[in-house]
């Protein structure tokens, strides 16, 4: 799995469970440093970074300040992060998508809002995504 699959399952979730809404990724070499994702519904935008923590989980400079600076102008600005599961003993994780606040992105693994644990259950993003948008 990949960042990129984990982006292309979840537009195609959004697609299904929110038809109205209006999904945009940015994803080229003109747009470095932008979120992941924007959605547009009920008069609100929010913005959605992904990450596919595998098992770390990185921003570069630009996308944390380019975050960190939506958030702090009012739209709704977010990291989601798709938490690989690690079954080894010493270091075992379950595998999680989180969401988390810029402020926050670098104890990612003990703040936040835990969506769903044991799978990656897209649908749970959709879910709290209408919960932002009300």
């Amino acid at each position: 799995m990949t960042e990129a699959t984990v982006r292309r399952d979840l537009m195609r979730q959004l697609q299904i469970q929110i038809p109205a809404a209006v999904a945009i990724r940015y994803e080229d070499r003109f747009t470095k440093g932008l979120p992941d994702l924007s959605v547009s519904y009920n008069g609100r935008t929010s913005f959605w970074e992904v990450k596919y923590a595998d098992p770390h989980c990185v921003t570069s400079k630009v996308q944390h300040y380019l975050c960190t600076q939506l958030d702090t102008q009012g739209f709704h600005c977010r990291y989601l992060i798709f938490q690989r599961g690690i079954a080894r003993p010493r270091s075992a994780r379950p595998r999680q998508i989180r969401v988390v606040k810029p402020a926050d992105f670098d104890q990612w693994e003990h703040l936040g809002l835990v969506l769903c644990e044991g799978r990656f259950d897209y649908s749970a993003f959709g879910c709290h995504l209408l919960a932002v948008h009300r």
